[in-house]
């Protein structure tokens, strides 16, 4: 947990997740061989408290999110909680967490009412 915290402090240093530090956050994820929603939840906690995020952490964080999310295809409470976590983390809701979300709508197989009704929401913002 401490090592966690470095990292997290080390990366957030400057308030930026910036495309140089991408590689060090997917050795991250990666070393241990299993994708999982400790990985994610470590993921939001950085979108959370990052200032500013690159399009290249995007790239690595929501091919994961929606790995993990749907690795038995259906979206439960947990799941929905840390999706909701997401989209308050960094206090605007991103266009590539919106595609997120409607994507998990369509490709699971159950999901709560509550992310039903978080899917309508996110139906209602027009797209940029």
């Amino acid at each position: 947990m401490a090592q966690l915290k470095q990292l997290k402090s080390e990366l957030l240093s400057d308030g930026k997740i910036s495309s140089n530090e991408v590689a060090r956050i997917r050795r991250y994820v990666e070393e241990d061989g299993a994708l999982d929603f400790d990985d994610v939840a470590f993921l939001v906690e950085l979108i959370g408290e990052a200032d500013e995020v690159c399009p290249e952490f995007d790239e690595l964080f929501l091919p994961l999110m929606r790995h993990v999310l749907l690795k038995d295809g259906k979206i439960d409470l947990e799941e929905q909680t840390i999706l909701v976590d997401m989209l308050v983390a960094g206090g605007a809701i991103r266009q590539s967490e919106i595609k997120l979300v409607r994507d998990l709508q369509i490709e699971a197989t159950e999901t709560t009412p509550g992310f039903d009704k978080l899917c309508e929401a996110l139906l209602a913002i027009p797209s940029s």
